[in-house]
C-alpha cells in the first residue's frame, strides 16, 4: 500500500484503540510508545527490527524525560494525552510551560551534537511541527489532526529520509573527503620515481605514498579537532617553501614522535609548538617522502582551509582511505568497504540490540536506587566486552562497535552525572581501544584502522565532554594499538591476539569464490579444513567459519560474518557446514541475500548474507529479505538450518541419482563449436539457398533466451551425417573444419581432443520423446520457475537443464510452488539468480506419493497451466512469468495457485501455501529419506 493509504489504515485503528479509552484515562507513556511505534513502523516504513535503536522512549535529559527522540533524524516530540490542550502551560520544575516551551527546553539541554531540528507537540488527536532552522519556528507551525493525517503524512518524511539522517551527512563529507584524498595522492604519486613498477621498489614506494597521506590526513584532523596549538597549525606549516617541505616534514614527523621532555631544548619555536602523538603513527623513519612541488603543497593547503575533518566517521574514514589503494590490489585481497548500515545489520543483533533494549529499561526505571543499581550494572558490562575482527582492513566494524559502545557509556554518564556539577577525579570513562583487537594482512589498512579509531576516540571524548563540560580530558598522546596486528588471519593462531574470553568475533571475510582464488589463498583454505576432500569448492570466507569454530571451542563467544551468499546456497552448504555442526556449531540469527552497497568510490555491488553463530542456545531471529533490494522482515524461527531456513539441520549433498523413483535429469547440448553450427532465421535461409540439401540437418534450437524470450534460432546437426550425405554439400564440410580449426586451436587438451570428431557435440542429449526444459539461471524475482515441453525434433542448449521422457504429472509437480520452494533454499547462486542443478536441487528433492485420484489433479491443473499460457498469443515466459505482470494474466496466475493446491494435497499436507512450513516439511521428508 502507499504511505497514505496505510495512513489512512492507521487512523481507523487509533480512533478505534482511542474512542475505547475513558476521558482522562489513558496510559500516556505506554500508548506513546505503541502510537509512535505504529507510525514509524506501519505508514513510515521503518523496518520493525531496527525500530526499537531507531526511535528513544523517555530520553533522560538532566533529570526530566523526552516522550519521543530520534536522534539520527534530529527530531523529539512532547506528547499529551487525549485532550490536553497544547496550548495551555503546566507546571514543570517551578515554572509554568506549554509543551512546546517543555520541548525547547529538551532541545535546549541535549547534548549539542544531538539537538534536533524538528520539533512536535501532540496529543493523539493534534500534531504541531515546528522547524528550528526557521528563526521564528512558532509562525511556520504546521498543524493537523489525526484525521488530517493521511494529507499530511508527507511532512514526515524526514523520519525516513536517508538525507536527513546524521549517517547521510556524514556519508556526503566522507566523498568531499575523498575528493581532497585522491587530489593528495594525484599530486604525490607523480612525484615518486618507481611507483608504477612491479617490484619491491615499487611496493616500497606505495607503502609509504599510502603511510604518507595517512600522516597528512590525521594532522589535518589534529588542527580542525583543536589538537595542535592553533586551528590551522599543519596547514600553514606546510605553506611556507613549497620545496623545503620534503625536509620540513621529516622533522616535524621526528618532532611529535618525540616526547616533549626529550626534545631539543633549542629547536625551532614553531615545531616545538607541536604536540606529542605517539601511537606508532610517525615512528616509522624508513618511508619515503618524495620531493614536494607546488601542486602538493597547494593540495595540502586546500584541504586545510576546504574542508572541516573534524566532523568526518570514524567508520567511513576507513573507506575513504581504502579508496586510494590500487585497485588490483583490493580485487585480489577480496576487500569490500563496509557501509554504516550493513556494519549495524551484522553489530545490532550480535550484541547492540541487547545493551540497548538494557539502557532502555535501565533508563525507564522509576526507582533511583533500582535505575543507579541496573545502569551500574550496564557500565560494568559494556567496560567487560572484548570484540575482534579477524579480517578487520581499515577497521569499520572494530570502529562502529567502539563507537556504539562509547554512545551508551556517554549515555550512561549522562543518566548518572548530566544534571549535577562533576566532583570526583574519577574517570567516568571506561570503555577502551583496549577492548578491541584485529588482524588485517595489508600493512596500510592496519595503520588506517588504528587512526580511524583514535579519530572515533578523540570524537567520543568530545561528546563527553559536550556532557560534561568542567571535566577535562587528555587525547594526547596517543597509545600504541598493538592489539591491531599485522598478518595472515588464515596462518595466525588467533588466541595469540584475542583474549581467550573473548565475547564476540565480527568481520567480513574476503569475498572470494572457489574459481577466484590463489593458488596460494586455495592453499590456506584447504589447510584450514585439514585437507578435506571437498573443501576445494568452499568460498574463501568459509576457512574465517572454520577457524572460528575452532577457536571457539570451550569459550562462549557469540560470532557474525558477511559472507558471500553462495556459503549457504548449493553442494557447498554441505561441505562446509557439516564440519561445523559436528563441531557444536549452530545458527543464531542470519539475514538472507541482500545487496551489500558500500560508501566506496567503485562500489562493490555484491550479493550477500549475514550469519551470526555460537555453541550458546539463544532466541533465534531469521532477518528475510524477500529480494536482495528489499528491506529485513524479521521472524523468530524455531531453528535455522544452513539454508538459512526455518527447518531441521539437514544437509543436501550433490547427488548422482535421483533420491524417488522419478526420470533422469541432464544438460541440454553442448555444441563447443565457436558459432559456427548455430544460425538465425536469416542466415539459416541464405545458407538453405545456397546448399538446400542441408535443410534435413537444421533443427530448431532452444537455449535459454530462445526459451524464455520467444527468440528463434537454428542448429545445424552433422553427426549422424555419413561421407557420402555430405559429398554433395561443400558448405556443410565447410562449417565441420571450421569447427574442427576452432578446437585445435583451445588452450584446453579436452577440446582439442573433440577435435576428432568435429561433426559431434562435447554434450549430446537427444532423447526420442518429450522433454520438459527449464533455463539453468533462472532470475529470483520470479516465483515460479518456467518450464515447457519441447519434442525429439527441437535440439536443447546446455544453458537449459532437460527432463528426457517426461509426463505432464513431472511437469505439474515440477513447476508447483513446493518445487519451486525448494529451488529457492537449497539452489546455488549466479549474483541473486537461482542456479539450477540436477545433483543438488532435482535429485534431492523428495516427490509426493500422490494416490491415483491425485495425481489425476495434479495433470488436470498442470495441463490447464499449459492452456492458459497457450491463450496468451505474444507473450514470451519471460512476460508471463514476470512479478510485475501478473495482473495481465490472471488465468494463467490462477491456474498455478490450482496446481500449487492439487500438489499441497498430495503432500498430504496443508499449509495453505505457507512457504516456511513447505520448506520445513521438504526438508523433514529429506531427512526421513537420508536417515541411513
Amino acid at each position: 500500500m502507499s504511505a497514505t493509504a496505510d495512513a489512512k489504515e492507521f487512523v481507523r485503528r487509533w480512533k478505534g484503540i482511542l474512542s475505547a479509552v475513558p476521558e482522562g484515562k489513558n496510559n500516556e507513556q505506554q500508548d506513546t510508545a505503541k502510537f509512535w511505534q505504529d507510525l514509524l513502523v506501519n505508514v513510515l516504513g521503518v523496518p520493525s527490527s531496527s525500530v526499537a535503536t531507531f526511535v528513544d522512549f523517555e530520553r533522560k535529559v538532566r533529570g526530566r524525560r523526552i516522550d519521543v527522540f530520534v536522534s539520527d533524524h534530529h527530531f523529539l516530540c512532547e506528547q499529551k494525552s487525549v485532550g490536553v490542550d497544547l496550548d495551555k502551560p503546566e507546571p514543570r520544575q517551578g515554572r509554568m510551560e506549554t509543551p512546546y516551551q517543555q520541548a525547547i527546553w529538551y532541545a535546549q539541554h541535549l547534548p549539542y551534537s544531538e539537538r534536533p531540528r524538528w520539533l512536535m507537540t501532540c496529543n493523539f488527536e493534534t500534531f504541531r511541527l515546528y522547524d528550528l532552522d526557521e528563526e521564528r519556528p512558532e509562525d511556520g507551525m504546521q498543524e493537523f489532526t489525526l484525521d488530517e493525517l493521511p494529507d499530511y503524512v508527507h511532512m514526515l518524511s524526514f523520519l525516513t529520509s536517508k538525507e536527513t539522517s546524521r549517517l547521510h551527512k556524514e556519508q556526503q563529507l566522507s566523498i568531499e573527503a575523498g575528493g581532497y584524498v585522491s587530489k593528495l595522492y594525484d599530486a604525490l604519486s607523480k612525484q615518486y620515481h618507481h611507483i608504477d613498477g612491479d617490484d619491491e621498489t615499487a611496493r616500497e614506494e606505495q607503502r609509504s605514498l599510502n603511510v604518507l597521506i595517512t600522516r597528512i590526513i590525521f594532522m589535518l584532523y589534529a588542527e580542525d579537532a583543536d589538537l595542535l596549538q592553533s586551528h590551522s597549525a599543519f596547514g600553514d606549516f606546510c605553506r611556507r617553501d613549497p620545496h623545503k617541505l620534503r625536509g620540513r616534514l621529516m622533522e616535524l614527523f621526528r618532532v611529535i614522535d618525540t616526547p616533549v621532555t626529550e626534545r631539543d631544548e633549542y629547536m625551532d619555536g614553531e615545531l616545538a609548538a607541536f604536540p606529542y602523538v605517539n601511537g606508532g603513527l610517525f615512528s616509522d623513519s624508513s618511508i619515503v617522502i618524495p620531493q614536494m612541488t607546488d601542486e602538493i603543497a597547494q593540495a595540502i593547503v586546500d584541504a586545510s582551509e576546504g574542508f572541516m575533518w573534524r566532523d568526518i566517521s570514524g567508520v567511513i574514514f576507513g573507506g575513504v582511505f581504502e579508496g586510494t589503494l590500487n585497485p588490483e590490489t583490493r580485487h585480489a585481497g577480496g576487500m569490500h568497504y563496509t557501509s554504516v548500515e550493513n556494519i549495524e545489520r551484522c553489530l545490532k543483533p550480535l550484541f547492540l540490540d541487547e545493551l540497548w533494549d538494557e539502557l532502555h529499561r535501565a533508563e525507564g526505571e522509576r526507582s533511583n536506587a533500582k535505575r543507579k543499581q541496573m545502569l551500574n550494572a550496564l557500565h560494568d558490562k559494556i567496560a567487560s566486552i572484548t570484540i575482534g575482527d579477524p579480517a578487520c582492513g581499515s577497521g569499520n566494524f572494530l570502529t562502529e562497535a567502539y563507537r556504539q559502545l562509547r554512545t551508551i557509556e556517554n549515555r550512561i554518564i549522562e543518566d548518572e552525572n548530566g544534571d549535577q556539577t562533576v566532583l570526583s577525579l574519577d574517570n567516568p570513562i571506561r570503555v577502551s581501544l583496549d577492548q578491541l583487537c584485529g588482524i588485517e594482512i595489508n600493512d596500510f589498512a592496519v595503520a588506517v584502522a588504528k587512526t580511524a579509531l583514535w579519530i572515533t576516540e578523540e570524537q567520543m571524548l568530545r561528546k563527553t565532554q559536550e556532557i560534561l563540560p568542567t571535566y577535562s580530558f587528555d587525547f594526547l598522546p596517543l597509545r600504541n594499538l598493538s592489539n591491531i596486528r599485522e598478518g595472515n588471519a588464515l596462518t595466525t593462531d588467533w588466541s595469540e591476539v584475542f583474549p581467550s574470553d573473548l565475547t564476540y568475533l565480527v568481520g567480513n571475510p574476503p569475498f572470494l569464490g572457489a574459481r577466484n582464488q590463489t593458488k596460494e589463498q586455495k592453499a590456506e583454505l584447504l589447510s584450514v579444513f585439514d585437507g578435506a576432500k571437498n573443501a576445494g569448492n568452499i568460498d574463501y570466507c568459509g576457512a574465517w567459519y572454520m577457524k572460528a569454530a575452532r577457536f571457539t571451542q570451550g569459550k562462549r563467544t557469540r560470532c557474525a560474518l558477511v559472507s558471500t551468499n553462495s556459503i549457504c546456497q548449493g553442494e557447498q552448504v554441505a561441505n562446509l557446514w557439516k564440519p561445523l555442526v559436528d563441531l557444536g556449531i549452530h545458527i543464531d540469527f542470519a539475514h538472507t541475500t541482500f545487496r551489500w552497497d558500500n560508501e566506496a568510490a567503485d562500489k562493490a555491488h555484491v550479493f550477500c548474507i549475514i550469519v551470526g553463530f555460537s555453541r550458546e542456545v539463544s532466541k533465534k531471529r531469521l532477518y528475510m529479505h524477500e529480494s536482495p533490494d528489499a528491506p529485513e522482515d524479521l521472524r523468530f524461527p524455531k531453528n535455522i538450518n544452513a539454508y538459512l531456513a526455518d527447518a531441521p539441520d539437514a544437509f543436501v549433498w550433490n547427488r548422482s541419482t535421483p533420491i524417488c523413483n522419478v526420470p533422469k535429469i541432464g544438460i541440454g547440448n553442448k555444441p563447443i563449436d565457436g558459432g559456427f553450427y548455430l544460425f538465425s532465421d536469416d542466415e539459416m535461409v541464405d545458407f538453405l539457398k545456397a546448399e538446400p540439401g542441408a535443410k534435413q540437418y537444421f533443427h530448431k534450437w532452444i537455449g535459454a533466451r530462445e526459451f524464455l524470450h520467444g527468440e528463434s534460432r537454428w542448429c545445424l546437426y552433422l553427426g549422424n551425417a555419413t561421407f557420402s550425405d555430405l559429398k554433395a554439400l561443400p558448405r556443410c564440410r565447410e562449417r565441420i573444419e571450421s569447427v574442427r580449426e576452432y578446437r585445435l586451436a583451445s588452450k584446453s587438451s579436452p577440446t582439442r581432443k573433440l577435435a576428432e570428431t568435429p561433426a559431434r557435440f562435447h554434450v549430446e542429449n537427444m532423447p526420442k520423446g518429450n522433454s520438459i526444459v527449464f533455463p539453468r539461471h533462472s532470475s529470483e524475482r520470479r516465483k515460479y520457475l518456467p518450464l515447457g515441453f519441447i519434442g525429439p525434433d527441437i535440439l536443447c542448449g546446455d544453458a537449459n537443464t532437460m527432463l528426457p521422457d517426461a509426463t505432464i504429472y513431472h511437469f505439474g509437480v515440477l513447476h508447483s510452488q513446493f518445487h519451486n520452494a525448494w529451488i529457492r533454499t537449497v539452489a546455488g547462486r549466479l549474483k541473486s539468480d537461482y542456479r539450477y542443478s540436477g545433483g543438488v536441487v532435482y535429485n534431492n528433492f523428495v516427490w509426493p506419493e500422490p494416490t491415483d485420484a491425485q495425481r489425476g489433479e495434479i495433470e488436470r491443473c498442470a495441463q490447464a497451466v499449459l492452456d492458459a499460457r497457450a491463450a496468451q498469443e505474444g507473450a514470451t515466459l519471460s512476460d508471463m512469468y514476470d512479478p510485475n505482470n501478473e495482473t495481465f494474466f490472471p488465468d494463467l496466475m490462477r491456474a498455478h495457485r490450482e496446481l500449487d493446491a492439487a500438489v499441497e494435497v498430495a503432500y498430504g499436507v496443508d499449509f495453505d501455501g505457507d512457504e516456511e512450513r513447505i520448506v520445513a516439511h521438504l526438508f523433514n521428508l529429506y531427512a526421513e529419506k537420508t536417515a541411513n
